[in-house]
């Protein structure tokens, strides 16, 4: 009797791993499939249609019910609602369920840097550049102080706000800003965030005069594109 009773929780234990698995591995393939939709969307700059956005949606939500303790999915979950937010397929009452699912992926992955910055934006989004949008920041850099997103992300951020900034957040920007220089496309990015907001003489001082990199940057293509009028 007792040999039947093992075979049968063996038999029950080796069934539900086999769903767990099965549920992962279901999981995964709808994670790539809206992945591969963000990155589309990002590499476009837009959302091609509200058809594909509603897809996408169901499909990272799938993702997420299938395997919800993985930081990626609840994490894509808000980082495409937040998308859809911005395009206007989503209304403005989405924004407190995004910073949940965001906050949620920090607790699943605290080290993780990509839903600190994501909740950086957010937050600066909503409630403008105080405490807690400077703790998200922060936190981002300090699990990911040289990721091309963190750097892009905090520089527009101080850029936005630099007339308010204080000395130390001040120098944070040049700290970062030095990392982009590293990265040609990267600077590129920046620069043209820092002319979208009417900041590029800031950063173009620095071009112009550190010698860290002036030498580098001072003749360039992008240098006489983002510096020449500045």
């Amino acid at each position: 009797m007792r040999r039947k009773l093992l075979v049968a929780v063996l038999a029950l234990l080796c069934l539900c791993s086999i769903v767990s698995a099965f549920n992962r591995g279901s999981a995964s393939a709808w994670y790539f499939k809206s992945e591969f939709a963000l990155n589309a969307w990002a590499d476009a700059g837009k959302i091609d249609n509200k058809q594909e956005y509603i897809d996408t949606v169901a499909a990272i939500t799938t993702a997420h019910q299938l395997d919800p303790s993985h930081p990626h999915y609840v994490h894509m979950l808000g980082r495409i609602t937040h998308w859809g937010v911005s395009q206007g397929l989503e209304p403005f009452t989405k924004l407190p369920h995004i910073k949940q699912w965001y906050i949620e992926a920090t607790e699943l992955r605290p080290m993780w840097p990509d839903p600190w910055i994501d909740l950086a934006r957010l937050n600066n989004f909503t409630d403008g550049y105080n405490s807690e949008t400077k703790h998200f920041m922060h936190q981002a850099l300090t699990n990911g102080p040289y990721i091309d997103d963190v750097n892009t992300g905090v520089i527009r951020l101080l850029l936005q706000h630099w007339a308010i900034l204080e000395t130390d957040d001040r120098d944070l920007l040049f700290e970062q800003f030095k990392i982009t220089t590293w990265q040609p496309k990267v600077l590129r990015q920046v620069m043209s965030d820092a002319q979208s907001l009417g900041r590029e003489k800031l950063l173009c001082t620095q071009l112009r005069f550190n010698p860290s990199y002036s030498n580098k940057y001072k003749d360039s293509r992008l240098y006489r594109q983002f510096c020449t009028n500045a």
